[in-house]
């Protein structure tokens, strides 16, 4: 991609000069696919932008609340070209966030695809005016009658949007992205087109995509940046794009659409793994041993050595079956979002698949160091990227640069002074290390370390992530700031323990849970992980939890991470517990 492009507007001209693509964007409608050629892409966003200026939104906040889809990025890209601001929300947040978003980024329009999604929004606020995209009655907008609008106009005025494209500069404001947090309420982050472009261009420095050969699959939020920039940079190679209909039929579209390219979280890749290994070890005594030495070998070896007998072997008996479960055409699978354990790392990466973790956050827009083919090591998120520089503080802390780092927190100069100090270092809130050769490594979040009420520092996100890749549990929080030791909420993964009462035959979840063989099980899974932990970080006790936790009920962050206080308040009485013998 030309390193002169700064504005989606130049992007836009540079996707014309790409080979035609009748596949370009493929997304599910009535279980059947439904694709949209790179020309019919392009020309839609014009007419949508065209439009979209008609209305008069040029500098105003236009909400995106439909599901990822052809028509999240038509509409994403053509308000971007319009000179309006583009504004993703969640419908799953709480009341109270949603209604804050809506009111701090002064939302009146917000386009739609479902009644549940509109109803969500008119519960909010019910001024606003909600575009249902997929509307067929007369006089209703929508993505069809908006198009026609657009069509009109340029028939008018053939000169108008090449005048709209000229009017776009790099520092303009071009999205508000609401981060999700875990307390407090949510905070807007103001990125510009060249905050995004260079992401593109720098991605396009790491990675090399065939636009004949390359499908991806995307089944993660557009609503998150870290999705949504890397489908932009999807866009501009000009390969093929596929949307899951639900991150629970992936399994099945691996199968049917045999993608190259996927961008994952590393909870899903938890998951993987351990029905990976479930299924791999259902069969005779023979199979389990050959399953097991397989699985032992994939997380341990390292992965830059050079593969001897064993591992040729192991990969035809089972590693070459793993691969064909997911989809068998995978060359490169994105890590974002979160840590990746180590063991996991090393698994996929054993196993044949490459694997390459990377690190940001929204405020970087987001991406801030990753690996790369030629450039992965395990245990890091990577090397930084061309334009961003990064540095280490006195305390340990991240601190990155340039091009990336956003125009501030919407409505809140406060917040935007605590994270960009006066030389334009964003303070990432991540402990970190980086060595010789540039590779960085987080350690932790700097509020999420722990001191025990004996002097005693202990990283949370360490041990919270050895018990999540058991692949038992859906969420872990750890508990020992200014506790006498260390204890663990267990909150078990509710599809996992089905399969666990059917298969033992419990009549319930409650009667597996309270089993002496369920007992053992997860009293061997600590005792392994205390292993690894020094003396003051071990788990002396927890509490499995078997009510599912929701976004709705704000235990969950959209981005599905605990709300460490909320969770912490409404299990006291557990915790206590955890603690009541101790004097």
């Amino acid at each position: 991609m030309k390193d002169n492009i700064q504005t989606f507007a130049a992007l836009y001209s540079y996707l014309w000069e790409l080979p035609e693509n009748n596949t370009f964007l493929n997304h599910l409608e009535s279980e059947k696919w439904r694709s949209c050629s790179k020309t019919e892409f392009l020309e839609t966003v014009r007419y949508l932008t065209l439009a979209f200026e008609a209305k008069g939104w040029r500098g105003k906040q236009i909400a995106l609340v439909i599901s990822p889809s052809i028509y999240w990025l038509m509409i994403d890209y053509a308000l971007m070209l319009s000179g309006a601001v583009s504004v993703p929300l969640f419908t799953n947040i709480s009341t109270r966030n949603l209604r804050f978003e809506i009111e701090d980024a002064d939302i009146h329009t917000a386009f739609t695809q479902t009644d549940e999604q509109t109803q969500i929004i008119y519960e909010a606020d019910n001024t606003i005016e909600c575009i249902d995209v997929d509307a067929t009655c007369e006089n209703c907008l929508s993505i069809e009658s908006l198009s026609l609008e657009g069509r009109e106009i340029e028939k008018k005025s053939p000169e108008k949007f090449t005048l709209l494209l000229s009017k776009i500069e790099p520092d303009d404001l071009v999205t508000i992205v609401y981060t999700s947090g875990t307390s407090g309420l949510p905070k807007g982050v103001e990125l510009t087109h060249y905050n995004l472009i260079s992401q593109i261009i720098d991605t396009d420095l790491k990675y090399k995509f065939d636009s004949k050969r390359d499908i991806a699959l995307s089944f993660l939020p557009l609503a998150h940046i870290f999705e949504r920039m890397v489908m932009h940079f999807y866009l501009s190679t000009g390969m093929r794009i596929y949307f899951a209909d639900d991150v629970k039929n992936v399994g099945n579209l691996l199968r049917e659409i045999h993608p190259t390219i996927m961008t994952v979280v590393p909870r899903l890749l938890e998951k993987v793994y351990f029905k990976m290994h479930t299924k791999a070890m259902e069969g005779t005594i023979f199979k389990k041993l050959i399953v097991m030495s397989a699985f032992y070998r994939a997380n341990h070896k390292d992965p830059t050595t050079p593969n001897n007998i064993l591992d040729h072997l192991l990969d035809k008996l089972v590693y070459s079956k793993l691969r064909t479960s997911l989809g068998g055409s995978l060359r490169m699978m994105i890590s974002g979002g979160a840590p990746l354990s180590d063991d996991l790392y090393r698994f996929f990466l054993n196993i044949g698949i490459p694997t390459y973790q990377g690190y940001g956050l929204t405020e970087a827009s987001p991406v801030i160091c990753a690996n790369a083919p030629g450039e992965n090591r395990v245990g890091t998120c990577g090397q930084h990227f061309v334009r961003t520089e990064v540095k280490i503080k006195d305390d340990g802390e991240l601190l990155a640069k340039g091009p990336g780092i956003m125009k501030g927190y919407h409505n809140n100069e406060k917040s935007t002074k605590k994270t960009i100090d006066n030389k334009g270092w964003l303070h990432t809130g991540d402990l970190a290390t980086i060595d010789d050769e540039g590779y960085i490594t987080i350690t932790g979040r700097k509020k999420d370390l722990a001191k025990t009420s004996t002097g005693e520092y202990i990283s949370v996100n360490y041990i919270e992530q050895l018990l999540s890749v058991s692949g038992w549990f859906d969420q872990v929080l750890i508990i020992g700031n200014n506790r006498p030791f260390v204890v663990a909420l267990l909150m078990l993964d509710e599809a996992i323990m089905n399969e666990y009462t059917t298969k033992n035959n419990f009549l319930n979840i409650e009667e597996a849970i309270n089993s002496k063989r369920f007992t053992k099980e997860i009293n061997m899974l600590i005792s392994k992980i205390n292993k690894k932990l020094n003396h003051w970080e071990k788990i002396r006790a927890f509490h499995l939890v078997t009510q599912t936790l929701t976004i709705e009920d704000g235990a969950l962050t959209p981005s599905m991470k605990l709300s460490r206080k909320r969770v912490q308040k409404r299990f006291k009485d557990e915790i206590e517990h955890m603690y009541k013998d101790h004097v």
